[in-house]
């Protein structure tokens, strides 16, 4: 089944590369921890398509400690299915931890898969 039209939508706005979730001087960043990640996501913001960064995104956002980029640029429709490494922020490096690695696929309708 070709994951351009079989995926899990994340639309939660906390996961905004703006979202800094600091309120009232207590930081309540949220956490993917309980997430049985299986099969392919799709990001929207607002209703609208959204993709991973491709850079650096500072410790803190994203509603997160630990925001997370792509580390590679994504694939155009031709390349279909790469795999690239994930990089997770903290507040000394941009790129402290290298994640397994993850297959990512550009669809029709200029949106990504992961």
């Amino acid at each position: 089944v070709d994951p351009c039209y079989n995926y899990t939508s994340l639309d939660e706005p906390w996961r905004a590369t703006d979202s800094y979730n600091y309120n009232n001087n207590y930081y309540h960043g949220m956490c993917d921890y309980n997430v049985e990640w299986n099969g392919w996501y799709r990001l929207f913001y607002n209703g609208q398509n959204a993709q991973m960064p491709e850079s650096c995104v500072n410790y803190g956002m994203c509603g997160t400690y630990y925001p997370l980029s792509l580390n590679g640029s994504h694939p155009q429709l031709e390349d279909g299915v790469v795999t690239r490494q994930v990089c997770l922020s903290t507040s000394g490096n941009c790129c402290d931890y290298r994640s397994h690695p993850i297959r990512v696929k550009a669809c029709p309708g200029d949106y990504y898969v992961y």
